[in-house]
């Protein structure tokens, strides 16, 4: 198996730590990405829509992947479009959620991150579906793109058949996102009132 199959390894736990690393920034530093910008306002809005966007695309992603993703190609529905919508709906959640923070630094460091580490994440996946799907995954790659949409492909079944076990797990998955929202707006009103003894960044 190549490096790209064993990469990585602890993606999980690495995302987890830099999730945290993220929080914590969030805690001592107060910076602004728009000053002035309040709550209620535009970006706001449009970080918890992005938010809620990212949950509903993860979901409608994984209703089609749920217990066949090493077991067959699946390309209908969103997998029709692009081979990784499940990625691109986290990059959108993650967007809209460095909206709702109104916070520079860690609109730079979470989308940074994200670009810098999740298509290596993507080639791993990949050279495990090449090693076990074969050509049938080869001609998938073939016909869908990786990371841009393209909506003239989509296709729809008729009917699906969902495996509820995997699929269980995708919705205490997404119940995370509405939590970051609230979350992340309890912050920014702790902050306006005065309530954290920060910044120190």
């Amino acid at each position: 198996m190549s490096w790209l199959g064993r990469f990585p390894r602890h993606r999980i736990a690495f995302t987890r730590l830099f999730v945290l690393g993220l929080l914590a920034l969030l805690l001592l530093s107060g910076r602004p990405l728009l000053p002035g910008a309040q709550p209620g306002g535009v970006a706001y809005w449009a970080g918890f829509l992005l938010l809620m966007a990212g949950m509903l695309g993860r979901l409608w992603s994984l209703l089609y992947l749920s217990g066949y993703k090493t077991r067959q190609v699946v390309d209908a529905g969103p997998f029709s479009v692009v081979r990784n919508p499940l990625y691109g709906f986290s990059f959108v959640g993650a967007v809209g959620g460095a909206l709702v923070t109104n916070h520079l630094w860690f609109t730079l460091l979470l989308l940074g991150g994200f670009l810098a580490y999740y298509p290596f994440v993507i080639l791993s996946e990949e050279a495990g579906l090449r090693a076990r799907l074969g050509s049938a995954y080869e001609d998938y790659c073939r016909r869908v793109p990786r990371l841009w949409p393209r909506f003239r492909g989509f296709q729809r079944p008729e009917s699906w058949d969902v495996r509820l076990k995997g699929y269980d797990s995708a919705w205490r998955d997404a119940l995370w996102f509405p939590v970051v929202f609230v979350a992340l707006s309890l912050y920014r009103r702790a902050l306006e009132l005065g309530v954290l003894p920060f910044p120190l960044l």
